[in-house]
């Protein structure tokens, strides 16, 4: 396959001058201003000698993101390669049916933006062949050379092979079908499986936050340390690991889109706009309650509160969820609507709005009333690119977008209906039995989210009680001398206080950012993440509130503060 790889700055798609201007040297300014802050710190501010190497080491953080930069372009812009190889491979081989000639071709696949970035390297192709006059088997293997993914350049490879060989384009690209959706689906699968594998990362970043919180809430006691400062601390590591968590699954899950870009219809927008209402509304209205019937009646804490006034938003998580499962029954039913449409034209020989017309009177389920009014936009002869991208709207759903187009545009460049039908149907299918592979790893990775959550609520609750309960118990035993002051350190009680509200806060933090995670995951709308965020807050509310009360009844069992009493030599 390909030999003689470009070098890391040509595989990302950076030149050597937009790296020095834009990456290095921005990022050097900021390592010498950064230390010389912290050199004048230093100078007014007494550190020790543990502190003061960490700090020195911060200005070497923009110096590591500017050598990783590079790095980092080439694995995002490989993810996103590799995730519109399907597309790619699909419009390639129905426009090789078409009247265009090679040039044109490869111009047609340039400027599709929803190739991208495939697209932009199909302009060197181009660009290479109209203008520079080299043949296309060379300009094929020129860019499989400068490609980050190993998928796009064998492929590029192999058919610069075969047209060396003298194999029909049409031909070649129809039998490359099912191995380039192999390919796909060996890097869409391999990424499930990351997920699969980062659940137990996950875990195991949970359980070691949740060792240290416990520490840095009972260590004050023993260490004399600020504990509301230690709290701080605990927040900034929590955030960290959790917007790192978040951004990994951004970065290397495919992309796989639920909803179209463009898929708020007017009827959409009333119907979300409505529940959003009713949400806010049922807001204001638990927010009343909470105050004057929970509150004055039941010591309920404050987290809890805040998700029984949250939980409406369920409601607007619900509407989206409920339209974004109707998107995916459309697109169960499109492959069936392809090949009823693509096998009506060769077959008839008809003009589109005529094989539609026939078609709409057929049951597509879901996507019947669509369909019909597909037809009746068509048939006005008005634009039929307009009418196929207002099918889209009506169907919301990005994949069905991206397949319609192609089947459009393809048509009118004078592809053979039958031959897109086929490639169209079979490629479609592909993907939607990849997508419910990613469902059920989704639905796997949000049980682990919900049982990570409640401990992870119960086991900082449970610390902080211990906390409030040897503060209280060492703050009312009468000691003569200063042993007992030598050894145990009580935080103030508006110390504790604020870092029980900091714990509140690491906790909705987390709830938050677990829920976006789960969106990011499945490729959803962002705005279900609601609904996610309100159940990971009550899982929350309830494990803060079980693990206070198990442990604030264990720490007052008599034997228990007899023992503790007892061993400090002190008589009741």
């Amino acid at each position: 396959m390909t030999s003689g790889k470009s070098g890391v700055l040509t595989r990302s798609g950076i030149t050597m001058k937009e790296y020095f201007r834009k990456i290095l040297l921005p990022s050097l300014g900021g390592a010498m201003a950064l230390f010389a802050a912290v050199s004048v710190l230093r100078s007014f501010v007494t550190l020790s000698r543990s502190i003061a190497p960490v700090l020195y080491a911060i200005p070497l953080l923009p110096l590591i993101y500017a050598a990783g930069y590079p790095y980092a372009r080439i694995s995002n812009k490989r993810v996103q390669i590799n995730s519109k190889i399907p597309f790619f491979a699909t419009y390639f081989a129905v426009l090789s049916t078409s009247d265009v000639g090679r040039s044109e071709l490869i111009w047609n696949l340039a400027t599709e933006k929803i190739l991208e970035p495939i697209a932009s390297d199909m302009k060197k192709v181009y660009y290479l062949i109209a203008k520079l006059h080299r043949g296309m088997p060379e300009a094929l293997r020129f860019l499989a050379r400068r490609t980050p993914s190993k998928v796009f350049a064998d492929f590029l490879d192999r058919l610069a092979y075969s047209l060396d060989s003298g194999v029909e384009l049409r031909d070649y690209l129809l039998q490359e079908q099912k191995t380039v959706m192999d390919d796909y689906e060996t890097f869409y699968e391999g990424t499930l499986y990351d997920l699969d594998v980062f659940k137990e990362v996950y875990s195991s970043l949970i359980i070691s936050v949740v060792f240290m919180v416990t520490f840095i809430i009972i260590g004050p006691i023993l260490t004399g340390q600020d504990i509301v400062s230690l709290s701080a601390f605990t927040f900034v590591l929590v955030l960290a690991t959790e917007i790192g968590i978040m951004l990994v699954i951004k970065y290397r899950m495919p992309e796989d889109k639920i909803w179209a870009d463009y898929a708020m219809t007017s009827e959409r927008k009333a119907r979300f706009l409505k529940a959003a209402l009713v949400s806010v509304a049922g807001i204001a209205v638990m927010a009343v309650v909470v105050a004057l019937v929970l509150r004055p009646r039941f010591n309920l804490p404050l987290l809890m509160q805040a998700a029984i006034v949250l939980t409406p938003l369920i409601y607007l998580g619900k509407v989206l969820d409920k339209e974004e499962k109707t998107i995916l029954v459309k697109d169960e039913n499109f492959p069936a609507f392809m090949r009823s449409l693509s096998s009506s034209l060769a077959a008839s020989g008809a003009a589109l709005p005529l094989v539609l017309k026939y078609l709409s009177a057929h049951d597509f389920g879901v996507l019947t009333q669509d369909i019909r009014n597909l037809y009746r936009r068509v048939s006005m002869r008005i634009d039929n690119s307009k009418s196929w991208r207002y099918f889209t709207i009506d169907t919301g759903s990005w994949l069905i977008g991206i397949f319609s187009d192609i089947f459009n545009k393809s048509i009118s460049l004078g592809a053979e209906p039958d031959y897109v039908g086929v490639v169209i149907s079979r490629n479609f299918e592909r993907l939607v039995r990849l997508r419910r592979k990613r469902a059920q790893s989704v639905a796997s990775f949000k049980g682990v989210i919900y049982g990570i959550t409640g401990a992870f609520a119960f086991s900082v609750a449970a610390a902080f009680q211990v906390s409030v309960y040897m503060n209280m118990l060492f703050s009312n035993l009468e000691i003569q001398g200063d042993f007992l002051q030598n050894i145990i350190f009580v935080p103030s009680k508006s110390g504790l206080e604020l870092t029980d509200y900091i714990l509140m806060v690491i906790l909705v933090v987390h709830c938050l950012l677990s829920a976006i995670s789960i969106k990011l995951a499945d490729g959803g709308h962002m705005g279900i993440t609601v609904y996610y965020f309100v159940v990971l807050l009550w899982l929350a509310a309830l494990g803060q509130y079980l693990g206070s009360v198990v442990m604030g009844k264990m720490m007052t069992f008599s034997s228990l503060t007899g023992v503790v009493v007892s061993s400090l030599g002190v008589i009741p």
